[in-house]
């Protein structure tokens, strides 16, 4: 196994991925125009409908609606969820004692792959330094 070279596939994986995202969202820039100017709202290509179809992404004022429903209401189609930095704030201010927080915390362990560019980075240890220059 050959840690160097499976590192080297990460990285150039990733970047084919980043250039492929940024390929798309020109194809698809370029793809609404089109559709626009043809006046068309769908196109069948090698048998596959491509669409554009239109959504929304509502927003909700939370103020105003308590204002405007009851509490039981207000209830019923919201949620509440805790803000995890401000949770962390509260405990080391002592606002939430230690057992409390272990009272009502789950973990999850998760492992990701961090990239950062040595030539970019500030802060380089001098153990990242003799990585880089081997």
């Amino acid at each position: 196994m050959n840690i160097t070279q499976i590192t080297l596939n990460y990285l150039n994986a990733r970047q084919a991925l980043d250039e492929a995202e940024k390929a798309k969202a020109q194809a698809e820039a370029e793809l609404k125009q089109a559709y626009a100017l043809a006046g068309l709202e769908f196109n069948v290509v090698d048998g596959q409908k491509v669409a554009l179809v239109n959504g929304e992404r509502p927003k909700y004022d939370i103020e105003t609606l308590t204002n405007l429903v009851s509490p039981a209401i207000l209830k019923k189609v919201t949620k509440t969820e805790v803000d995890g930095k401000k949770f962390k704030a509260g405990i080391e201010v002592g606002l939430i004692k230690p057992e409390v927080a272990e009272a009502v915390t789950t973990v999850t362990n998760y492992q990701q792959v961090r990239v950062t560019d040595l030539a970019k980075s500030e802060e380089v240890s001098d153990a990242e330094k003799i990585v880089k220059i081997a």
